[in-house]
C-alpha cells in the first residue's frame, strides 16, 4: 500500500518538475535576449549605427565588447541570431520604418518556445514554428 502511495505521489511530482525545469530554462533565455538587446542599444549609442547581421547561432563581431565575456548564441537546446533587416519602402503602413533590428531564438523544443511566449507575452512580435523574435528598435 506504501508503495502504491508513493508511486502515485512521484507521478503527480515528475510532470511538475519538468514544467518548472522548463520554465527555469526559459527565464534564462529570456534573460540572454534581453542581454543582446542592452548590447545592441549601447552599441548604438556609441556608433550611431547597428551591427551587421549575422548567421543564426554566431555572435556579431560589433556586439563581442558590449557582451559579457564568453557569451554564447548557441546554448543548450536554442541559438540565437541577431537580425538588422533594411526595409526598402519601408513597413505596410509606417512608410517611416525603414529598419528593425531583433534577436530571434530558435528552440530545439517547442515546450521550451511555449513557456518563453507565456514568459515574455506581448514583447513576442511575431513566432514561426519554433522561431520567435523581438524587436529591438524600429527606424
Amino acid at each position: 500500500m506504501v508503495m502504491a502511495i508513493v508511486g502515485i505521489l512521484a507521478g503527480l511530482a515528475v510532470p511538475n518538475l519538468q514544467n518548472m525545469i522548463t520554465r527555469a530554462r526559459a527565464a534564462e533565455l529570456a534573460g540572454d535576449l534581453e542581454v543582446v538587446r542592452i548590447a545592441a542599444l549601447n552599441y548604438h549609442a556609441e556608433y550611431l549605427t547597428w551591427p551587421a547581421e549575422t548567421s543564426d547561432g554566431e555572435v556579431p563581431s560589433e556586439l563581442t565588447e558590449f557582451l559579457p565575456d564568453n557569451f554564447d548564441f548557441a546554448a543548450e537546446g536554442y541559438s540565437l541570431d541577431y537580425e538588422n533587416w533594411s526595409l526598402p519602402g519601408g513597413l505596410p503602413g509606417d512608410p517611416n520604418t525603414t529598419t528593425l533590428i531583433g534577436v530571434s531564438v530558435t528552440t530545439d523544443e517547442a515546450l521550451l518556445g511555449n513557456a518563453l511566449i507565456e514568459l515574455l507575452g506581448p514583447v513576442i512580435v511575431f513566432s514561426v514554428d519554433n522561431t520567435h523574435t523581438i524587436v529591438i528598435d524600429r527606424s
